[in-house]
C-alpha cells in the first residue's frame, strides 16, 4: 500500500479527535469521554479543621434545675434545755427575775460552834431543806452561781445560794445530805479543804474513800465542786506566792481526782487577802466567798457582783432556837424577806 495512504487503527484517531478539539476549546468534552485509565489523578483539596464541640464528652453535664422560690437559710435547732434549766425558767416565770439572792454557809448536816449560835444536826437541815422546797426557793450550782455574777445567766427571784465547806471529815454529813437533796430539790456548792483527803494523809480516807464519796455527790446531781484551799490558814495574813502554792495544790488536787475544774473558793477563816483579785483569775477560780464583808442588812449576793472575790456569807438557823447567828436572832423566812426577792415582810 502506497504510504500517502497510512491506515489509522482506533488509538490513532482518538489522538487526532483531541487535536481537533483543542484547537476548538472543547478540551474538557474530551476529557469527559477519557477511558478511567487515561484520565488524571486529582489533586487532593485539605479540609477545614473543625470548631464544632463535640455533643458528648466525658464530664456530665449539670443537671438543668427548675426555677423555685428562694427559701429562708435553714436555722440550727437550739439545744434541749436540762430538766434543771427547765424548772428554773418556770420559776422566773413565776415569781420572776433575782436582784439579790441569799448566802448561806454551812458546815455539812451535824456540827456545833459559837456556843450553839452556829451550829446544825440532821433534823434541823432537813426541816430547813422542805421549807426551800415548800417556798419555791431556787438552790444555786456554782455554774449558775458564775453566770449570775458575770451577768449572763438569770436567777429566780426566790433564789439561795447553799454552801458547804468540806473535807475528809464529812464523809456522814455527805451519806445523810444527798438523799435529802434529792427528795427537796436542793443544791449545794461543797468547797473542800484538800488537805488529809488522801489516804496516805490520814486514816479517814481509806482505799480513796474520800475522794471517792465526793465523787458519788457531785455524780449525784446534788452538789457543785469548789475549793477551801489545802493549808486552811488566813490567806490574809500570807503573802502572794504562799497564796499561789496553797491554792494551786488544792485545785490541782481536785482536778485530778474529780475532773472538774474548781470555779468557786471560800477563803479559810473568811480571810479575803489583798492579792484576791490578782491572783484568783490565774487559777481559773471566778468567785469567792469571805464572810461578814457588807453590812449586815446587805449581805446578799448580786448579778455583777464587785466583791466576786470576797462575797458575804450568811449563817442558817441553828438547832437550837432556830435562829440565826448572823445576822442575830433572825428566823429563816425573815432572812427571805431580807436577803431574797418575792417574799413579803
Amino acid at each position: 500500500m502506497p504510504t500517502s495512504h497510512r491506515i489509522f487503527n482506533r488509538r490513532d484517531f482518538i489522538k487526532l479527535a483531541a487535536l481537533s478539539l483543542a484547537g476548538l476549546g472543547l478540551e474538557p468534552l474530551m476529557t469527559a469521554c477519557r477511558r478511567p485509565d487515561e484520565m488524571p489523578l486529582p489533586t487532593p483539596t485539605p479540609k477545614p479543621v473543625s470548631t464544632i464541640v463535640p455533643t458528648h464528652t466525658n464530664t456530665p453535664e449539670p443537671e438543668a434545675v427548675s426555677p423555685t422560690a428562694t427559701s429562708a437559710p435553714t436555722e440550727t435547732p437550739a439545744p434541749a434545755l436540762s430538766a434543771r434549766q427547765q424548772q428554773r425558767l418556770a420559776l422566773i416565770d413565776r415569781y420572776g427575775v433575782a436582784s439579790k439572792a441569799l448566802p448561806l454557809e454551812f458546815h455539812g448536816d451535824h456540827y456545833w460552834f459559837y456556843d450553839g449560835a452556829y451550829s446544825m444536826d440532821p433534823p434541823t437541815f432537813v426541816w430547813m431543806m422542805e421549807w426551800f422546797q415548800k417556798n419555791d426557793v431556787w438552790a444555786v450550782s456554782a455554774d449558775e452561781l458564775i453566770g449570775y455574777l458575770d451577768g449572763t445567766l438569770q436567777l429566780p427571784a426566790r433564789s439561795v445560794i447553799l454552801t458547804t465547806d468540806s473535807g475528809a471529815a464529812s464523809m456522814d454529813s455527805i451519806d445523810r445530805m444527798v438523799p435529802v437533796l434529792q427528795d427537796t430539790g436542793m443544791h449545794f456548792i461543797s468547797l473542800i479543804w484538800t488537805m488529809q483527803m488522801e489516804a496516805h494523809e490520814t486514816a479517814a480516807c481509806p482505799d480513796n474513800l474520800c475522794w471517792d464519796k465526793f465523787n458519788w455527790a457531785m455524780e449525784s446531781g446534788t452538789f457543785s465542786i469548789g475549793t477551801h484551799s489545802e493549808y486552811h490558814l488566813p490567806l490574809a495574813d500570807h503573802d502572794q506566792d504562799f497564796g499561789f502554792r496553797d491554792l494551786s495544790q488544792s485545785v490541782s488536787e481536785i482536778k485530778a481526782n474529780m475532773g472538774v475544774d474548781a470555779q468557786v473558793l471560800s477563803w479559810p477563816n473568811e480571810s479575803c487577802p489583798m492579792w484576791m483579785d490578782t491572783l484568783l483569775p490565774t487559777l481559773g477560780i471566778k468567785a469567792a466567798f469571805g464572810g461578814r464583808s457588807r453590812p449586815l442588812g446587805d449581805c446578799a449576793v448580786y448579778p455583777n457582783d464587785n466583791l466576786r472575790y470576797c462575797l458575804p456569807r450568811l449563817f442558817p438557823p441553828n438547832r437550837q432556837d432556830r435562829l440565826s447567828g448572823r445576822p442575830p436572832g433572825m428566823t429563816l423566812e425573815e432572812m427571805a424577806v431580807l436577803y431574797m426577792d418575792g417574799f413579803e415582810g
